[in-house]
């Protein structure tokens, strides 16, 4: 995985598709492109999904906030996984994981995380 600028055109034109469809949904979204990823929140709140790029392929990992049995109840067919043993800090604030390969998977994406 890798920072934004230096992912492939695919992934980066996968999370631009994310970011834009959330930001119909959610107000005032913003994004931060780091060294390792772009986090995601709305203005005024925490962050709510970090978004992996990959260098080489067309996708993205998405990192969500949230309860992990939540998160794996509302799947809409994401694919969402939890993670195995999260430790205290980050990883337990973001225990479950999608990935997106395709335009047609940012519809789902939306709905799943603006809930």
């Amino acid at each position: 995985m890798s920072a934004h600028s230096q992912a492939s055109i695919d992934s980066q034109d996968l999370c631009e598709q994310l970011f834009i469809a959330l930001g119909e949904r959610i107000s005032e979204l913003q994004r931060n492109p780091t060294k390792g990823s772009c986090g995601i929140w709305q203005q005024g709140r925490t962050r709510f999904a970090y978004i992996y790029h990959s260098k080489s392929r067309g996708l993205i990992e998405v990192w969500c906030r949230g309860d992990v049995d939540e998160l794996s109840a509302n799947d809409p067919g994401l694919g969402v996984v939890a993670r195995d043993s999260p430790r205290e800090g980050w990883e337990k604030s973001f225990p479950a994981r999608f990935r997106i390969y395709r335009t047609q998977q940012v519809p789902l994406a939306v709905t799943f995380l603006k809930n």
